[in-house]
């Protein structure tokens, strides 16, 4: 059978066939037109001389693709057969591969990556958490395997869709082997794992996606050896270029990150997409305010500037300089001992030779024969004269005059060695001595204490005493643009009982950035809170929309702490899923 080129409008699908979009190992993707919905599609056909293997694979990614729903992976519309040969039917993206959008750009401009990154983790995360049945059996995840910029879709709208799921398989199961062919086409972003012919887990597409984030930054591979004898070897020891030795000044955090996601052990990266995706977060907001969205939508509706090439740094020898700098240490130092030994030698040579050592009588005082006066002894000169020591008691009855005492707040200056009332007042909260912060702050300036930093401490301080009143009237009266400030407004308002302004601040928090609190705190507190919002939601409003809001919420917080089940939050999740899905249960019957 001869698979049509592109070139007639042969039936396909819902639609018919308009062009050849991509011919690949295993399956060629066409463009299809359907007049009914006036719209574009994509269909996946395979190819005529299968193996059992590649179409038992096939078979598998029409399964799992098409039980996946997320917004950053492509969207399966129908499965059906063309002349016996299987095929899926999909969404047509109107864009480019990533793979295309680098060759033609070079290396992105870090918010753009960072905002790649985070969307492909959002689709990740979701894959490597999904609950689906396959084959009569019940599986939970879904390792992708095969994550490489060919398989990353840019939408012109600015969208990243992750696609080819062909290599895909639950993780906790192996369905099907996969050949050589398949490994050879994308070596250069394949784990350590996968070669050594290791079991693959979620942290193998952290690899990957690791392989794609430097790729993305610099512009070339990690791996761009074009022969496979010197491929396989850089990728058995795992050896790439670090990011430092380019000419360009990438975030430290984002470089940490990259080269964590591609370590060799699999301990060592990022542990889930989850993490992976949190630390990124934080590095795209030092980046900038946008939303990842929004970076990518203004990317691609911009003019390209041409490719931007990234050069290699020139090379220093350092252990040349630092072998030739301790040679000439040494010989400086021998030069100096033999001058210094030639200078004594001189000095000894002219000094004339010492007078032998006469002893002199001790004469008692006699009279001077011309005046009559008594002569000292030479050793008896006086001495410059010493006043003695001389103690006055104090009269009884009389107290002695004490010094001036010094306050509190002089006595904080002395201890951190600080004039600035305002550096006292923070230091004093982070010691957690809310009483003495609470008598500093009395004696700030109206500028200090109207400041970022006074204004955040100042919550901390009041939420710590308790003191509701006062915490109320300044989130009423202050107007502070951080994620911390955005927070506390949000607890306020779910004090308050009023959800819908507590979700809005929660929401305002998590796009904000934040100048003093831990970014990572502040996230697990906006989803905690998120997820008693829901909760009080579906308390108030019992359905089947309700729950699903709350459960969902409950999970991103079990999700974020699954490494540390003993938090609070963690327990909290646990007991609140249960009491929701056994009071759905309830009130259904």
């Amino acid at each position: 059978m001869i698979l049509p080129d592109g070139s007639k409008p042969v039936e396909l699908g819902s639609g018919t066939i308009t062009a050849l979009l991509g011919v690949g190992g295993m399956s060629n993707v066409y463009e299809i037109w359907n007049s009914h919905l006036e719209m574009n599609r994509a269909v996946k056909l395979l190819h005529p001389n299968y193996s059992l293997d590649s179409k038992q694979r096939f078979e598998t990614e029409i399964k799992i693709t098409a039980k996946l729903d997320h917004p950053n992976i492509v969207e399966i519309h129908a499965v059906g057969e063309w002349n016996g040969l299987p095929y899926i039917e999909m969404e047509k993206i109107e864009g480019v591969t990533l793979e295309k959008l680098v060759s033609d750009r070079g290396g992105l401009p870090f918010e753009v990556c960072t905002s790649i990154g985070i969307l492909m983790c959002r689709a990740l995360r979701y894959a490597h958490n999904h609950e689906y049945a396959l084959y009569g059996e019940t599986y939970h995840g879904i390792i992708h395997r095969d994550l490489k910029p060919n398989n990353i879709m840019v939408a012109n709208n600015g969208n990243v869709k992750l696609m080819d799921f062909g290599i895909a398989r639950p993780i906790d199961a192996s369905i099907h082997t996969t050949d050589n062919s398949s490994v050879l086409g994308t070596m250069q972003y394949l784990s350590p794992e996968l070669l050594e012919g290791k079991t693959a887990d979620i942290r193998t597409d952290i690899y990957s996606l690791g392989a794609i984030l430097y790729e993305l930054v610099t512009g070339t591979k990690a791996f761009a050896e074009a022969n496979i004898s010197k491929l396989m070897l850089s990728k058995a020891r795992n050896e790439f270029k670090p990011l430092d030795s380019y000419k360009i000044n990438i975030p430290p955090r984002l470089k940490r990150l990259i080269q964590k996601c591609l370590s060799r052990e699999r301990e060592r990266r990022p542990q889930d997409a989850a993490a992976l995706l949190a630390e990124l977060m934080r590095v795209h907001k030092n980046l900038t305010a946008l939303s990842p969205e929004a970076v990518m939508q203004a990317f691609t509706g911009s003019e390209s500037g041409g490719k931007t090439v990234v050069g290699l740094r020139r090379r220093i020898p350092v252990r040349a300089i630092a072998l030739w700098c301790t040679m000439a240490l040494v010989v400086a130092a021998f030069v100096t001992v033999i001058q210094f030994v030639n200078q004594r030698r001189l000095e000894a040579q002219r000094r004339p030779p010492p007078a032998p050592a006469v002893a002199q009588p001790t004469m008692a005082p006699h009279p001077e024969p011309s005046s009559g006066r008594v002569r000292d002894k030479l050793s008896l000169a006086p001495k410059a004269a010493q006043k003695p020591s001389i103690t006055v008691a104090q009269p009884a009855g009389i107290r002695a005059r004490r010094s001036t005492p010094v306050s509190p707040i002089d006595e904080l200056r002395n201890q951190y060695g600080t004039s600035d009332l305002l550096e006292l007042f923070v230091k004093e909260i982070k010691l957690s001595k809310y009483q003495e912060a609470s008598l500093v702050y009395g004696s700030m300036t109206a500028e200090q204490q109207q400041s970022k930093i006074g204004v955040l401490y100042r919550i901390r301080m009041l939420e710590a005493l308790g003191d509701t009143k006062s915490l109320d009237h300044l989130l009423q009266t202050a107007s502070i643009d951080d994620g911390e400030f955005y927070f506390a407004q949000a607890k306020y308002f779910f004090r308050t009982g009023n959800l819908e302004k507590c979700l809005y601040f929660l929401d305002a928090s998590s796009k904000s950035r934040c100048d003093v609190i831990n970014p990572v705190a502040i996230q697990q507190n906006i989803l905690y809170y998120r997820a008693l919002c829901y909760s009080r939601e579906f308390d108030d409003h019992p359905g089947r929309a309700t729950m699903k809001n709350a459960l969902d919420a409950w999970f991103e917080v079990k999700l974020l702490l699954k490494a540390t089940p003993e938090h609070n939050y963690f327990q909290k999740a646990v007991s609140e899923m249960q009491r929701i899905a056994d009071k759905a249960k309830y009130v259904r019957g």
